[in-house]
């Protein structure tokens, strides 16, 4: 049997570090995605907390899958944001990574419309990053979002074939990429990233009329088919990590329950298997 690779996105249990670490221990797990703390996201978590963090990630084994510092959602257009993503939330985002051992940084596609294709200042910047991000031996992982340039699996494939750079790949969130009751075109939107997979976002929900966000809840309730889709990561030989990413209160106890169901699914279509 293959090693568990299950992980949890910090502030999805909660924003104080005692329960996040008695969530781990109850749990039994180890992995963990760093997006907020103290409620501040990531790199601007106080010194204090950051400090505190540090020391339980050596001192109680903490393996860092990622950090999500949440840039590059806005529009294109707004450039003074794109330079202060670029020039200062990246560089400290990733000065914070190689503090903590991190793989990954999570970014994001930018914004823009469902039939447009990806201006050159979006590709320009996105490699820039992807640039800074190889400096410090950390992959840059796209994660695919609604209303942006990177939602569909396919449309997440094609920026990142623009980027072409070797340390880009993909965070792929199949809620996020708004196809519900419909598993053959997710399994096809998958395939389509194929081994850019690096890590899967795990949450699940329903379709919200004119909303591009789902009203999230557990699995047993979700339309996405996860257990279809499950086999579909199975198919194209996904082996990173699964990160619980709740989306729904209250936090810690909706977390054990997505837990619960993911580790149950896991075992039903022998995700594990050696």
């Amino acid at each position: 049997m293959a090693k568990e690779k299950i992980s949890i996105v910090t502030d999805e249990i909660a924003q104080d570090l005692n329960t996040v670490a008695r969530f781990l221990k109850e749990h039994k797990l180890s992995a963990i995605e760093v997006r907020s703390a103290g409620g501040e996201r990531v790199p601007r978590i106080h010194d204090n907390i950051w400090e505190d963090f540090r020391k339980r990630a050596k001192g109680e084994g903490w393996q860092v899958i990622a950090l999500s510092p949440g840039i590059f959602k806005g529009h294109y257009s707004d450039t003074e944001r794109t330079k202060k993503e670029l020039e200062e939330v990246l560089p400290e985002s990733i000065s914070r990574a190689k503090e903590i051992l991190a793989r990954h940084i999570i970014l994001f596609g930018f914004n823009g419309g469902p039939n447009e294709d990806p201006p050159p200042e979006v590709i320009d910047t996105l490699k820039r990053a992807a640039a800074l991000c190889e400096n410090a031996r950390l992959r840059v992982l796209i994660e695919n979002e609604p209303g942006s340039f990177a939602d569909t699996g396919e449309r997440t494939r094609k920026l990142i074939d623009l980027i072409d750079h070797p340390y880009v790949a993909a965070n792929w969130d199949p809620c996020n990429s708004n196809i519900f009751d419909h598993p053959a075109k997710l399994a096809d939107s998958a395939r389509s990233l194929s081994d850019y997979i690096k890590h899967v976002h795990v949450k699940d929900g329903c379709p919200v009329m004119g909303s591009l966000f789902a009203r999230y809840g557990p699995i047993v309730t979700g339309h996405l088919g996860w257990r279809d889709h499950l086999i579909a990561l199975k198919e194209i030989g996904f082996d990173g990590y699964f990160g619980i990413e709740t989306h729904f209160e209250p936090l810690y106890e909706s977390s054990a329950v997505l837990l619960s169901e993911l580790r149950a699914l896991l075992k039903d279509v022998d995700f594990w298997e050696d």
